[in-house]
């Protein structure tokens, strides 16, 4: 499943790594039976959860008083409605920190769920104060296998998200049973689909460039002679089989007609989050000289993509981002009406540009959709983990935002000469 953290109504103010976290569990360890689903401290203030579960789900909120998405009103805040094994998955996200007693909750927990029933729980690890009435704890890696202890239930999985400014703990528990941590992505049998996005208006498909990227590529492999590239997003492996040092290739659904002739490429069908969270820190271990992100054209990604990538960079590596350019503005929407689309990569590269001056980025004006070329890395940097969740907000808030005119026009690009494709990659 895929979540649009834009278009998901009132859910869009909760923090979007929460947001991504839940999915997460659901992903990987919600049940396909159907089941009963209770949330704790579910009022839809700033968000709700209910709108990831799939429909065949008896999905209850719970909560201290009525409003939006609160099916329960509780009287006792230590007792939950229900009776014991009672319940299929129990989840609670940004409630933890809010409670007096949670020791007493997790109790509760274990009562009600059936035997082999989960819990998924999200709770900050640090962040600035944000009562509702209270804010009274921080949560760090090892409360959870306490309270797991405490409560009887069994921890299966967790682990922190670095991305600031609450770098949440997610824990995955259980009831008994026998559901093993997951150590690899689960792979879903979907071939990319072919989809004819054709617009009626010719003009949403226009493309432009003076010079097509993959030869732009090749320029840049030459030049750079990296000795570990990246590619996320392969399709058909044009891009990827310009390279002949080792590369890491990542795509969960590469074309049908996909064809590597790159001896020294390895493919990791799975999406680019699943990659850095299961598969990085094996497959990564030495710094990498090049990377080239066309992977899921919407400004979250993106930024998901360039963070995780950079962090795996030489100082002295290049990061390029495809489809800066838009040709038309519905090239540049969100939902996809166009053959020829971009998304709203240039979101992202615009808010890049504004918050990393220490970057070093050149705008090369290519057929058919625009390269942003970024140098000057620095994989320890920290800025963009710690602004996520406030920069998501800010494309959620603007999403309606059409796309500038100096992007159209590519005011600030410059000719993708050799000469400065060189100037381009140098520090």
């Amino acid at each position: 499943m895929v979540f649009n953290i834009f278009t998901a109504g009132d859910r869009t103010n909760m923090h979007a790594t929460s947001m991504e976290s839940m999915q997460r569990c659901i992903d990987w360890y919600l049940s396909d039976k159907l089941i009963k689903v209770v949330d704790l401290g579910a009022m839809n203030v700033n968000g709700s959860y209910r709108e990831l579960f799939p429909e065949n789900v008896e999905f209850i909120g719970v909560d201290l008083e009525p409003g939006p998405g609160v099916d329960i009103v509780l009287e006792d805040v230590y007792k939950l409605p229900f009776e014991d094994n009672s319940v299929d998955l129990i989840l609670s996200g940004q409630m933890l920190e809010h409670c007096g007693q949670f020791w007493r909750v997790f109790s509760e927990v274990a009562r009600v769920l059936k035997p082999e029933g989960m819990s998924f729980m999200i709770a900050p690890s640090t962040g600035p104060v944000h009562r509702y009435p209270v804010d009274c704890y921080r949560f760090y890696p090892d409360s959870y296998q306490a309270l797991a202890e405490w409560s009887g239930l069994r921890l299966i999985h967790s682990w922190t998200d670095e991305r600031g400014p609450w770098c949440d703990i997610v824990g995955v528990f259980q009831k008994g049973g026998e559901v093993q941590k997951i150590t690899v992505p689960r792979t879903k049998n979907i071939e990319a689909g072919q989809t004819n996005y054709r617009n009626a208006d010719e003009k949403a498909e226009k493309k432009s460039g003076v010079r097509d990227y993959l030869d732009v590529i090749k320029d840049i492999h030459a030049l750079l002679k990296p000795r570990t590239y990246i590619e996320i997003g392969v399709q058909k492996g044009r891009s990827l089989n310009i390279a002949s040092c080792d590369s890491i290739a990542i795509d969960p659904y590469p074309h049908k007609d996909l064809e590597i002739t790159n001896s020294k490429a390895r493919l990791f069908k799975c999406s680019s989050d699943d990659f850095f969270f299961f598969h990085a820190e094996d497959e990564l271990k030495k710094p990498c000289q090049l990377a080239f992100i066309d992977g899921m054209h919407l400004s979250e990604y993106v930024y998901r993509d360039f963070i995780n990538v950079e962090r795996a960079m030489s100082p002295n590596g290049v990061i390029i981002i495809d489809d800066v350019f838009p040709n038309h503005p519905i090239q540049g929407e969100r939902k996809r009406q166009s053959q020829v689309w971009m998304g709203d990569v240039w979101r992202f590269a615009e808010f890049l540009s504004e918050n990393r001056p220490d970057l070093k980025l050149t705008w090369l004006d290519t057929f058919p959709s625009g390269l942003l070329v970024i140098s000057r890395l620095r994989p320890k940097h920290r800025v963009l983990w710690q602004l996520y969740n406030q920069a998501i907000k800010k494309f959620s808030a603007r999403a309606s935002r059409p796309v500038p005119n100096y992007i159209l026009t590519r005011e600030n690009s410059v000719a993708p000469t050799l000469e400065n494709i060189q100037e381009a990659i140098s520090r």
